[in-house]
């Protein structure tokens, strides 16, 4: 073959990971091997176990070089930067890694117990040396819990310390995987399971999440940032979210004209934070819900006289909330 036939970039080709980005490559990885709904094909679930171990060794470790590389050594007395450069040395286990993390740089951090890690380092080398037989749903237990943790972990705890010239590229990374959370059967089982309870009695509402499409975002009844359980993206306050939901803003509406698909609420008196939302099935049998997003209500429909998001219709024939009948009663 001629030299011409060659990429003239060959040179210029780079290998260029960081250990948090390393990482986050692990993460990433998994996420999309896991995201297949109902049905994970098995070649998926093994490659999720492999990445996800060395997700969670790389992100461990990254940390740690965060606040001393000498952490990441065995024994981090011996510790020669030249050969830590080069990997030349001989690491601790993620066990102790765990370990470290918590004890030398934020004991506060939420990791979950030893035997997690254990299990999935266990099914590892498994797959690594002598072969597993095991249901998917055995697999897919196994390693959601550690997602889900490690997921928080970079959340939390590590990318609030990465530097500037690789932090752009770990948020961006997070970004990708987010859409592929909801589709995780057992992470949104396990994300949503402490509100199951509250949501079954009808207590809360939820709405869909825009980003992961999961029924995971929580109306709490104050002016709380909405996020969602699932991929814990911010949909900002309730009128936030409301316009978000409507998919305009208050400033396009006032420039093109007609009615507000956001609308004010009888129930709570907020202003601005009703909006039609698809219907949450565990909630609602209806296809379309109009939901209140400060105070989770949902309302009948909307007042032809003062154009609120009412309860119930004084005159359901006219389309009048009972107040809007008061008034025209009062005039005649």
């Amino acid at each position: 073959m001629s030299n011409s036939d060659e990429p003239e970039d060959l040179d210029d080709a780079r290998v260029n990971f960081p250990p948090v980005l390393n990482g986050l490559d692990y993460l990433e990885s998994t996420v999309k091997l896991l995201s297949g709904g109902e049905d994970v094909p098995p070649q998926n679930l093994k490659y999720a176990v492999l990445h996800l171990a060395a997700a969670v060794e790389t992100l461990l470790k990254a940390r740690l070089a965060l606040k001393d590389p000498a952490l990441v050594w065995a024994d981090s007395g011996e510790y020669n930067e030249a050969k830590h450069r080069t990997g030349h040395f001989t690491s601790c286990k993620w066990g102790e890694a765990r370990k470290r993390v918590l004890r030398e740089c934020a004991p506060e951090t939420t990791l979950l117990a030893p035997r997690y890690f254990n299990a999935l380092a266990a099914m590892r080398n498994r797959f690594a040396h002598v072969g597993v037989q095991e249901s998917a749903l055995t697999v897919e237990v196994l390693t959601t819990p550690v997602l889900d943790n490690m997921l928080d972990f970079v959340r939390t705890d590590l990318l609030p310390l990465v530097e500037t010239d690789e932090v752009t590229a770990a948020e961006e990374a997070m970004e990708r995987l987010r859409p592929a959370l909801g589709k995780i059967r057992r992470l949104v089982d396990l994300r949503m399971a402490p509100s199951k309870e509250s949501l079954s009695k009808g207590h809360i509402s939820v709405i869909a999440c825009r980003t992961c499409a999961a029924f995971a975002v929580p109306i709490s009844g104050d002016n709380t940032t909405l996020t969602c359980l699932v991929c814990h993206t911010g949909m900002g306050t309730p009128r936030d979210a409301a316009w978000d939901c409507a998919g305009t803003s208050a400033h396009e509406v006032g420039q093109d004209g007609g009615d507000s698909p956001v609308l004010s609420c009888e129930h709570c008196g907020e202003e601005e934070t009703v909006t039609r939302v698809p219907a949450d099935t565990a909630v609602s049998k209806a296809e379309e819900r109009l939901l209140c997003l400060f105070c989770g209500v949902d309302s009948v429909g909307v007042c032809s006289f003062c154009f609120r998001a009412v309860l119930s219709f004084a005159i359901p024939e006219s389309e009048m909330c009972s107040d809007c009948v008061e008034t025209t009663l009062r005039n005649f």
